[in-house]
């Protein structure tokens, strides 16, 4: 089980963004990296669609009222895999202040609809190495499944 979650960690490491450093510029010094590892999963014992993906995203949230900045963030295809889903999101240390609030959240969709996200904030701890995040349902009627368009229904006759 070790071997497949490590297995997993290593895969999901090429899916990575690793925070949008220029091109032209000399990339953070090896210690500058941290990666941060956990896993992502819901209560409800619903399964994924095959094609879903996965979304986790450091962001500075220190100012309210205002759109947090990406700090890092990744995306993995679940693959027909179920929760709960390894991540490993690596992230240049140099760019948190020290002043500054950073939170971790997370979201799984199923192409643009979104399915699952965190609605609780996770706050990231200098040097914190691992999380696990919990996401709820956006769907109003059923957790987890997609809602079903509503058919015109034909005019009635008198």
């Amino acid at each position: 089980m070790r071997a497949l979650m490590l297995l997993s960690l290593l895969a999901l490491a090429g899916c990575m963004d690793y925070g949008g450093d220029r091109p032209g510029r000399p990339g953070p010094a090896p210690g500058q990296w941290a990666t941060l590892t956990g896993s992502v999963t819901y209560r409800e014992r619903i399964a994924l669609p095959s094609n879903a993906r996965l979304l986790v995203e450091i962001r500075d949230v220190s100012i309210a009222d205002a759109r947090a900045p990406v700090i890092a963030s990744t995306t993995s295809q679940t693959r027909g895999r179920q929760v709960p889903l390894p991540f490993a999101l690596r992230y240049n240390v140099s760019r948190l202040d020290p002043r500054h609030r950073y939170a971790v959240s997370a979201r799984i969709t199923d192409g643009n609809r979104l399915l699952w996200t965190t609605d609780t904030s996770y706050a990231l701890r200098p040097g914190q190495g691992s999380m696990m995040l919990n996401l709820v349902s956006v769907q109003a009627n059923q957790p987890g499944r997609p809602q079903r368009p509503e058919r015109p229904r034909p005019p009635r006759r008198p």
